[in-house]
Formats: C-alpha cells, sequence, structure tokens
C-alpha cells in the first residue's frame, strides 16, 4: 500500500508540472524515483511490458527499440535488451569524471547508470539513462533535463520481463539475434561513437504533441 501511495504522489507531480521535483539536485531527485519498483503498465508486448506516463507518448517501435516523445517535442529513444536479462548478465559501469553528471545506480537489486554529456555549444545535453535492462537516450536542454528524467525512471523501473515467453522468442538462438556494431547498453557519451539515436531521425517533422489516449492493453496473466 506505502509503494502505491509513492507511486500516486510521483505521478501527480509528474501531471501538475510540480517544481517540488524540478528544483532539487540530480542527486536528489534519483532517490526518489527509483527507490519503489512501478508495477503499472499500459504498453505489452510479447515478454515484456512497461509503463509510458501521462505527457508522454509512444511513437514507434522496431523489434525492442522505441520512439517516445514528450509535451515539450524532446524525442526519447528506448532499448530493451532482453538478451542480457534473458542470461542474466549485468554489465559494469565506470564514472565518467568529464560529464556533466555520471552516476552508477543500484536499487532494489536492479543497476545502471546515468550519464549526461554536454553536446557543443548550443546549450544541449546527451542523456543516456540505463537501468533494470533497458536504456533511454536523448538530446535535451538542461532546463529539460529534470523533467525528463522523471519520464525516463517511471519507464525503465517499470520494465518487467515474462522469462516463459522470452524462452519461446529467444531460447537457444540468442546468437542468431541481429548484431550491432555497437554496444548500446555502454555509455557513448555523445561522443563519434554510435548510439541508438544514429539509427533513426535525429530531427523528425512533428506538427506538435498529441496526448496519448489512456488505453490500457489486455495482459494475458497466464503467459
Amino acid at each position: 500500500m506505502k509503494k502505491k501511495i509513492l507511486l500516486i504522489i510521483l505521478f501527480l507531480f509528474m501531471i501538475t508540472g510540480c517544481t517540488t521535483l524540478n528544483d532539487k539536485s540530480i542527486d536528489q531527485l534519483l532517490p526518489i524515483l527509483l527507490s519503489s519498483d512501478n508495477e503499472l503498465s499500459n504498453v505489452v508486448f510479447d515478454g515484456y511490458k512497461y509503463y509510458v506516463p501521462n505527457g508522454i507518448r509512444f511513437v514507434s517501435k522496431d523489434d525492442y527499440n522505441a520512439q517516445l516523445l514528450d509535451d515539450k517535442n524532446n524525442n526519447y529513444y528506448f532499448y530493451i535488451d532482453v538478451v542480457s536479462y534473458y542470461n542474466e548478465v549485468e554489465g559494469s559501469y565506470e564514472e565518467n569524471e568529464d560529464a556533466y553528471y555520471s552516476k552508477a545506480l543500484d536499487y532494489n537489486g536492479k543497476k545502471g547508470y546515468l550519464e549526461i554529456t554536454e553536446i557543443g555549444s548550443d546549450g544541449y545535453y546527451f542523456v543516456e539513462f540505463m537501468y533494470n535492462y533497458g536504456k533511454i537516450e536523448a538530446y535535451l536542454q538542461e532546463k529539460d533535463i529534470n523533467n525528463a528524467l522523471i519520464y525516463m525512471s517511471n519507464i525503465l523501473t517499470s520494465l518487467q520481463f515474462n522469462r516463459n515467453v522470452l524462452e519461446s522468442i529467444i531460447g537457444d538462438n540468442v546468437l542468431n539475434y541481429r548484431e550491432e556494431t555497437y554496444n548500446v547498453m555502454e555509455p557513448v557519451g555523445g561522443s563519434t561513437n554510435q548510439s541508438y539515436l544514429d539509427y533513426v531521425e535525429q530531427y523528425d517533422n512533428y506538427e506538435g504533441y498529441t496526448p496519448r489516449e489512456e488505453e490500457e492493453i489486455e495482459i494475458d496473466e497466464t503467459k
């Protein structure tokens, strides 16, 4: 019950645009966002499900990649590493002293990292948030970072896997999965290294934010 109350309060902060969270430092914000698991879900695919909160909408999906858009037209690129989850592989992260922000994450037995790198001199930052076998990348202005971290954390903490379904999809065929020329779960740091952002159009032509329809997908608990 306490966990559900905490989640409700957190979602109210996001929906109302409350400055209480936006005014906190990142070090203050992360424990609030990651201290409790999010058990909600409204996006369900074979082998995994997650929650997309109000203020951000699901745009497209390509295999285990997804593109989302928030109400300020910031793009988010979401990658789910089902192979590492299936094989119970946990990566390591070395904090980057040259980054705007860099920290290894470990909450509730789930690990990851947050790395934010300033890109050029135009006031944009490259955010890499990896947690719970998911990673979200985005290019953002500094004023949008905290709000984006709230969205990202809600998605990443809600990510849940169905091992039985993944067994039928992946099984012994892990090596047959398409190999990329980069490891998307490793930090890129805004360098010339290739990231998932390089696989999509960075500047899509949107007519503006369209509120996401609140339609929850039926979940088959027998799977």
